[in-house]
């Protein structure tokens, strides 16, 4: 088991190390220990297996910021990429602190690598591109208000559908169900702008429960539960999308993410269930706060259940049981989040 917890160090050790934590491998054994003597080892061979999939390095976060000035500039045929930036501006639409910020310093410091030149020497030049980088579309809230403001400021919104200019969103994340909450935002305040705004992501979380052949790589369980699990939900105050608390068992057809569909339910289970145990012991936690991560508190369902986390911090759409910090609680999270509870 010690073996499994040095693997899984040698992953996300890199976690906030510019904040002054360090992940010990130690540390990821005493997490897993939390789920009891028959489950700890499962859920480190489980979680070594996901790991690869869902941990975005800072060296990873780099090579995919590569990518996109790449892709943004064969995608539409540019001839080089200083053409590129003299067209593009990247928006800066979110407060200090936040991701979006950490991730246009990144490109800045691409940009003067490969062309000696800083973001702000190109914008001299009239725009006609524009590119809304982040690292996660979880519910689609902060994205979906941000990119309704702008395209409500000058005009934006006639000149994308007169094709005058180009609206770019490129994410290291996109949850398929909340990029479909922004898609219907946008689409019935601006219709004029169907298919018009071009979207790319690093990964995509296909968790969007009405459509064929997702891979529900995030968190959810099936309607095989205990009673107290059953009512913990039914006592929710919560009156929407109660069709999205539960998978059926045959969902998905071909298992891509778990290593097989038995563990999956194993895991799901082990995650709910010490989520629930947290919750149990918060004093009036909010009515958005579930077992398997923050979601809307109109949602009747567990929590959004993500599984996708950066060396900046972990979204708390995440399961509780990997980002909880209350010492008086009991719980060791994995991953000690920047925020506060």
């Amino acid at each position: 088991m010690k073996e499994l917890a040095q693997i899984i160090y040698e992953i996300i050790k890199d976690y906030r190390n510019e904040d002054g934590i360090f992940i010990s491998s130690k540390d990821v054994y005493e997490w897993a220990q939390q789920f009891g003597e028959d489950e700890a080892e499962f859920m480190l061979q489980e979680l070594a297996h996901l790991l690869p999939q869902i941990y975005f390095s800072k060296d990873r976060v780099h090579r995919e910021i590569r990518n996109i000035l790449n892709e943004l500039y064969q995608f539409l045929k540019y001839p080089h990429i200083e053409v590129l930036l003299q067209d593009v501006e990247f928006l800066c639409l979110q407060p200090e602190g936040k991701s979006q910020r950490i991730l246009l310093q990144m490109i800045d410091a691409i940009v003067q690598h490969k062309t000696s030149k800083n973001l702000s020497y190109y914008n001299q030049f009239p725009k006609k591109l524009f590119v809304y980088v982040d690292d996660v579309l979880a519910s689609g809230g902060t994205i979906g208000r941000d990119l309704l403001n702008w395209l409500a400021q000058d005009h934006h919104a006639e000149d994308i559908a007169n094709k005058k200019i180009t609206l770019v969103v490129s994410l290291l994340c996109s949850h398929s169900w909340g990029r479909s909450f922004v898609d219907y935002r946008i689409h019935r305040t601006f219709p004029k702008l169907r298919n018009l705004i071009i979207w790319g992501w690093a990964y995509e979380i296909q968790n969007h429960l009405k459509w064929a052949n997702q891979s529900l790589n995030i968190a959810i369980p099936i309607k095989d539960q205990p009673e107290d699990v059953k009512n913990y939900l039914s006592t929710l105050r919560a009156n929407k999308y109660e069709e999205y608390a539960y998978r059926e068992i045959n969902n998905p057809v071909r298992e891509t993410f778990f290593t097989s569909p038995e563990n999956r339910i194993r895991y799901e289970n082990n995650l709910l269930r010490k989520g629930l145990e947290i919750i149990a012991k918060i004093d009036n936690p909010g009515e958005g706060l579930r077992p398997l991560g923050l979601i809307n508190p109109n949602y009747k369902t567990f929590g959004l259940g993500t599984h996708f986390f950066t060396w900046r911090n972990i979204p708390n759409n995440s399961p509780l049981v990997f980002w909880w910090d209350v010492p008086a609680h009991g719980w060791k999270p994995l991953f000690k989040p920047k925020r506060k509870q």
